[in-house]
């Protein structure tokens, strides 16, 4: 799985975004590896990220970014 952002806002710096923040211009999409979600309260072998996090819910309840979860081709759960 994959996870695209898209920045509906004007052009900015998205720090959340691995590994360390992306300049992400209006109405560009953005696909991270595996769930945002996730990645973000593993920390990526650091300690949770909740500040990160904290902006993410409030980009989304703002509008400023759309959140889609992307299923790789070729995978299926099904054996």
């Amino acid at each position: 799985m994959k996870t695209q952002i898209t920045n509906n806002a004007a052009d900015r710096f998205i720090g959340y975004l691995p590994p360390h923040g992306q300049q992400v211009a209006q109405d560009e999409s953005v696909l991270v590896d595996g769930d945002l979600r996730t990645v973000l309260g593993g920390g990526r072998n650091r300690y949770g990220r909740p500040t990160e996090i904290e902006s993410l819910n409030e980009d989304l309840a703002n509008g400023d970014i759309t959140y889609v979860e992307v299923a790789e081709e070729g995978s299926s759960s099904s054996a």
